[in-house]
C-alpha cells in the first residue's frame, strides 16, 4: 500500500450528492459485475432517499477525494432475511447488511475500503443492530481476505455460479 497525497474524507451522502453517489456505485458495479443487467437501478437506488436518508436504520457513505470526487462507497440496510443460505441465523431486525462497498479501481490498495468500513461501523454504533452481515464472491480478487481483515467471519459458502461467501461480525455495544 502506498500513500495518497490527499487523505479522503468519508461522509454520509447529502442531498446534493445523491446523483453522483448512485452514478459512482453503478459505474464501479458494472465493472465488478459485468454479467449483471445494469439497465435498471437496484431498488435501494431507485428509492435512495427513502432507503438511506429518511431511515434511522440505514446509511450510505462515500469517500471523497479532492478534485476526484467520490472514490468509494458503502451502505448499510436492515437485513431482510431473503438469503436461504443464512435463513434463521439472525433474530428479526438484529442484523444489518453491508451493501455497495466499492472503491474506484484507480484508488484501490490505499486503505479507502478499510476507512469506509471503519466509518460505517462507527455509524452503526448508534443503531440497534447486533450483527453486520454481508456476502461477497470468491471470483472477486482479494474480497474474502479483505473482509476477514476487517474482522468478519465466513459463516456459509455456496458452490454456485456466483461463488457466494456469506460473512458476519458482531457489533460492539
Amino acid at each position: 500500500m502506498t500513500q495518497l497525497q490527499i487523505i479522503p474524507t468519508v461522509v454520509a451522502v447529502q442531498e446534493l450528492q445523491v446523483h453522483d453517489a448512485i452514478d459512482f456505485a453503478m459505474r464501479v458495479r458494472s465493472e465488478v459485475f459485468p454479467m449483471m443487467d445494469h439497465t435498471r437501478l437496484p431498488v435501494d437506488f431507485e428509492q435512495f432517499r427513502e432507503h438511506y436518508m429518511d431511515s434511522d436504520d440505514a446509511i450510505f457513505l462515500v469517500a471523497m477525494m479532492g478534485d476526484a470526487g467520490i472514490v468509494g462507497s458503502i451502505g448499510i440496510l436492515p437485513y431482510d432475511g431473503r438469503i436461504e443460505a443464512v435463513e434463521g441465523r439472525y433474530a428479526a431486525q438484529s442484523a444489518a447488511e453491508i451493501v455497495k462497498c466499492y472503491v474506484d479501481p484507480a484508488y484501490r490498495r490505499y486503505g479507502i475500503g478499510s476507512m469506509l468500513v471503519r466509518e460505517l461501523e462507527n455509524a452503526v454504533k448508534d443503531m440497534h443492530y447486533t450483527t453486520l452481515y454481508l456476502h461477497t464472491h470468491r471470483f472477486l480478487p482479494g474480497a474474502v481476505d479483505f473482509w476477514k481483515r476487517q474482522g468478519f467471519t465466513v459463516i456459509a459458502e455456496q458452490d454456485d455460479d456466483w461463488q457466494t461467501v456469506h460473512m458476519d461480525k458482531f457489533t460492539r455495544k
